[in-house]
C-alpha cells in the first residue's frame, strides 16, 4: 500500500494531501512474452496486467501526483 506523499513541491503543503483516484496502468511487453512462453498464445494476455497507480492533489495548490501503490 502506497503512503501519503510527504511534502507537495509547489507550495510545501504536508499534511492537506487527498487520495482522488486509483487506476492500472499500460501494457508490459515482457510480462506478455513470459505469459506466452509459459502457457501459449493465452499467456499474451498477461501483458494487460498492469501496476496500480494512486493520484494524490495537493488540497492547498491542486497540484497532482501519480504513485505506484
Amino acid at each position: 500500500m502506497a503512503s501519503t506523499p510527504y511534502a507537495c513541491p509547489v507550495c510545501g503543503e504536508i499534511s492537506g494531501w487527498q487520495r482522488e483516484s486509483s487506476y492500472r496502468s499500460g501494457f508490459s511487453v515482457s510480462k506478455a512474452l513470459f505469459g506466452a512462453f509459459l502457457f501459449g498464445k493465452k499467456g499474451l494476455l498477461g501483458g494487460f496486467i498492469g501496476n496500480e497507480q494512486v493520484v494524490y492533489t495537493c488540497s492547498k495548490c491542486g497540484w497532482s501526483e501519480e504513485y505506484d501503490k
